[in-house]
């Protein structure tokens, strides 16, 4: 399914706007009805490329840099402080709904905003994603982000991306050029804010919320998935109310970069019909 890519496409420039929790940055392209991208712990706003390539001549795209990621502010370690965040950058789009497209991390996050702000969603989708680890406050910190916060220090930045590039790719069969650029993403993740956005995903626990969730919902998940542990998959599709599920064959946990064609008409056929 993996297409020959011999380049990833520019993004938009990076923007900025200022919430009540400090900066936010993002980057934006498009005109018409919007959807917001919110992206994984190894990513940010320029991990959606192929989309807004893709999707930008239809729909006025967003991509968050979620905090402590690209130019926008740490906050406290609590999903409550991601949600608001997301809340502010919805208002500051000027539209009564949206859509949300959340991977991965990302999704845990639009997940609960989405069930706690219905009126404000008109679409979800939900991609390689779960409902937090629902780890207790006492929890000591998850000892995989330890070794890999000592692994980024003993190691460097470029070297830790490419090894992070090919956790999420299954490397030697995608193209150069996107193993590459998931790399450099990858490198350019500030420690701290991974560091809280863990935390954040180990004590968040969204299962009492995600039966309220209303609107058309598109669950899609990865057969090759090896990120996304199959008993919170389990829970996610046990809880959400979805409108469509489709288990994306042969693809991980990064198919907007593995399968960017097949993944973005999945997305364009979700937002036309629903």
């Amino acid at each position: 399914m993996t297409a020959e890519i011999n380049s990833v496409p520019a993004c938009p420039g990076q923007q900025n706007i200022t919430t009540s929790q400090g900066n936010l940055s993002f980057r934006s392209r498009g005109e018409g009805e919007v959807i917001i991208f919110l992206h994984g712990l190894l990513g940010s706003s320029k991990a959606w490329a192929f989309q807004f390539a893709a999707l930008s001549p239809a729909y006025r795209m967003v991509a968050w840099d979620a905090p402590g990621y690209g130019d926008s502010t740490l906050v406290a370690a609590d999903i409550g402080a991601y949600e608001h965040m997301l809340h502010e950058l919805i208002q500051a789009c000027g539209e009564r709904q949206v859509s949300l497209v959340g991977h991965s991390m990302g999704g845990t996050v639009a997940s609960r905003y989405a069930a706690r702000h219905p009126d404000k969603i008109k679409r979800l989708v939900l991609s390689c994603t779960h409902p937090g680890y629902a780890a207790p406050e006492t929890a000591p910190v998850s000892e995989k982000l330890q070794k890999r916060l000592r692994e980024l220090a003993d190691i460097g930045r470029d070297a830790y991306g490419w090894n992070r590039a090919r956790d999420l790719l299954p490397f030697p069969d995608i193209p150069a050029a996107v193993l590459s650029y998931a790399a450099e993403i990858a490198a350019h993740t500030n420690p701290e804010g991974l560091a809280r956005a863990s935390r954040m995903l180990q004590l968040a626990d969204n299962r009492p919320l995600l039966p309220q969730i209303a609107m058309p919902t598109l669950v899609l998940t990865g057969e090759k998935d090896s990120v996304v542990q199959p008993r919170l998959t389990a829970d996610l599709l046990a809880l959400v109310p979805f409108t469509r599920h489709i288990g994306m064959p042969g693809l991980g946990h990064a198919p907007y970069f593995q399968a960017p064609d097949y993944y973005n008409a999945l997305l364009r056929d979700f937002m036309s019909h629903n």
